[in-house]
């Protein structure tokens, strides 16, 4: 019954990019990866994943009812999966109000948690939420901020709880019940093969290195640009103007003053050090 994989991070960390390689490498046809074919329905947040299993309508409930059936969503999946199941999920990690984890232990093969530099995250968080740099800032600082939160429309994923970018990267790095990879989203960039390898062996894959190969060209950033640039990208978000923007792992340095750039370690400098974003004489230059 341990079937599920987790592919967990803060929105804009390289989440949808680790699953574009997953899923060019799980291909049995190998053919050409094309981005809108990913399944949006393996999305832990997903309104009519949780519908179909549980056989009620989310629109329904309360965010807190939901949270105490989302539980069994994923047990029902795991006994469902022949092979490990990749769920993408944004949610911070934490328990109901019945003390049960929301991502239960005894459904979880894995999870793997996909970090960015919260200064790399800013720019590319701005453009996805059509958000100016210093709102995008601020609500990275938010410990109530969640997705699908609005009660006047109805969105088709249901809320989640993500809080703030330390919040979130200490409830998963934190919490002792799933086993947890850590992925950083710049060594993807500064070491594919090594790292993406990695990722196959956290999720229980067989490692083949042609496949490996194969599936790193397919799903090489500057492709995944070029496919949106042409045929549009399905999980854009209205108002976005792109959804893979620049794929670079510190061309923030380039997108955000000086004073931005000290609002952000100033709340996540403890988070960023331990990291490794972060050496102590740069947090300790900017505390002064």
């Amino acid at each position: 019954m341990k079937t599920l994989v987790w592919l967990a991070s803060y929105p804009k960390s390289g989440n949808t990019w680790v699953r574009l390689f997953l899923t060019a490498y799980c291909a049995h046809d190998h053919c050409e990866l094309d981005i809108n074919d990913i399944d949006v329905s393996l999305h832990a947040g997903n309104r009519d994943l949780f519908d179909r299993v549980i056989g009620l309508e989310a629109s329904e409930l309360t965010p807190a009812e939901i949270d105490r059936y989302r539980p069994a969503v994923y047990r029902q999946l795991a006994i469902e999966a022949e092979e490990p199941l990749f769920l993408k999920v944004h949610d911070c990690w934490r328990h109901n109000a019945d003390d049960a984890a929301i991502f239960p232990g005894e459904a979880t093969a894995a999870a793997i948690y996909i970090v960015r530099d919260p200064r790399g995250v800013a720019p590319s968080f701005a453009s996805h939420y059509n958000l100016s740099l210093d709102a995008a800032i601020e609500r990275m600082a938010k410990v109530e901020f969640g997705i699908a939160a609005r009660t006047d429309r109805l969105s088709s994923q249901i809320h989640q709880r993500i809080g703030s970018w330390s919040q979130h990267v200490t409830s998963w790095l934190d919490q002792g019940e799933l086993p947890i990879h850590l992925v950083r989203y710049e060594d993807l960039h500064a070491a594919p093969e090594e790292t993406f390898a990695r990722i196959l062996q956290a999720a229980g894959l067989a490692m083949e290195p042609d496949r490996l190969a194969a599936a790193l060209a397919s799903s090489r950033f500057e492709r995944l640009q070029a496919q949106e640039v042409q045929t549009g990208f399905k999980e854009r978000r209205a108002g976005s103007p792109a959804f893979f923007r620049r794929g670079q792992a510190e061309s923030w340095r380039e997108e955000l003053t000086e004073a931005q750039v000290e609002r952000i370690i100033a709340v996540h400098g403890s988070v960023m050090q331990r990291l490794g974003y972060l050496a102590p004489e740069e947090r300790n230059a900017d505390a002064n």
